[in-house]
């Protein structure tokens, strides 16, 4: 008895579509060892009584083998509405599963497989944007959307995979496979207080760097006091996005000759045309003059350097080059 409750149990534990799986082949083996068994004439092998049960479970009914005695065609009779109706049973658990995966995945209960992928936390203009400007520098990057408002996977993107949810649980960011990830962005949630969601980004930049303390994270932040509390719950880059945009706005109003030549610069910037590149051996020790000709020959404007955290526009052109120097250059625009 005790081993029967073990076997119910254990059972009990099996999918149904592995238990409809072993039904339909086990009836089929059964089936055609006893065909076979009674018909040795007609049924020369084991293996042609099981491919007679299986063509007749799967209702194809080829006719190479047919049953004489009367015995055999019972047999028959039984098997087509036993087989056949584990067979029926297991095709439309199959599609039933099919479309559950499918309504899974859309609204955003199906953990991501995968890595080197971009998260995305936040729905909202700017995450859009950012999907979208990936998309076209890198179209075959996947990106994972977290967000915990979204009813389902936003239409018309590929390489989206979307995980609904609250993105400082940990349950959530191991949906989205944050081991494996490449880069994290946090955009911050325009509901409430700025202060409030800075503090949600803050408490995400925390959760994602517990998770991953390797991952590069870029955290949008809403006001200047929280830009310290963002960096020491580990951001490697806040963007303080109400000066950015308080900046082109007040660009616009007040410097109406220079706010096009903004707007064109942030452009370029949305089509990757504005690139970093390590200075080379040969140019350490140069000056900045000196380079500023070659790279215009190719096709590239030097329009400065970065120095550790320091971003030089404009430089002196007696400049020196140093090793750890990355060259801040525009490629040309090949749409125009």
């Amino acid at each position: 008895m005790q081993q029967w409750y073990f076997f119910r149990t254990l059972l009990g534990h099996v999918p149904l579509l592995v238990k409809l799986l072993l039904a339909v082949i086990s009836s089929g083996i059964i089936a055609g060892a006893f065909v076979h068994w009674l018909e040795p004439d007609r049924f020369t092998t084991w293996f042609d009584g099981i491919w007679w049960a299986f063509i007749t479970v799967s209702t194809v009914g080829y006719g190479d083998f047919v049953p004489e005695a009367t015995i055999t065609r019972v047999l028959a009779i039984v098997l087509i509405f036993v087989g056949v109706g584990f067979m029926t049973l297991l095709v439309t658990s199959f599609a039933g599963a099919a479309v559950s995966i499918n309504q899974s995945t859309k609204e955003g209960t199906i953990s991501f497989i995968g890595e080197g992928h971009v998260i995305i936390i936040g729905w909202n203009e700017k995450s859009r944007h950012a999907i979208e400007n990936i998309q076209n520098a890198k179209p075959h990057l996947k990106i994972v959307l977290i967000d915990e408002s979204l009813p389902e996977i936003p239409k018309n993107y590929k390489n989206l995979h979307f995980v609904k949810g609250n993105s400082s649980e940990d349950a959530i960011l191991k949906q989205a496979n944050i081991s494996l990830a490449s880069s994290v962005l946090i955009t911050a949630k325009h509901q409430g207080s700025e202060f409030a969601a800075d503090a949600r980004s803050v408490l995400t930049t925390l959760a994602v760097k517990g998770q991953n303390p390797s991952i590069y994270t870029t955290v949008e932040i809403l006001t200047k006091e929280q830009l310290a509390n963002a960096r020491r719950a580990g951001a490697d880059k806040c963007v303080e996005s109400t000066s950015l945009t308080g900046a082109v706005l007040t660009s616009n109003l007040i410097h109406h000759e220079t706010s096009d030549v903004v707007n064109e610069l942030l452009d370029y910037d949305r089509k990757n045309l504005i690139d970093l590149s390590p200075v080379s051996e040969e140019q350490i020790g140069q000056t900045f003059l000196q380079i500023v000709t070659a790279y215009y020959q190719k096709g590239f404007l030097l329009i400065g350097l970065k120095r550790s955290e320091q971003i030089i526009l404009h430089p002196h052109a007696s400049l020196l080059l140093e090793a750890e120097d990355e060259l801040i250059t525009i490629k040309p625009n090949k749409a125009r």
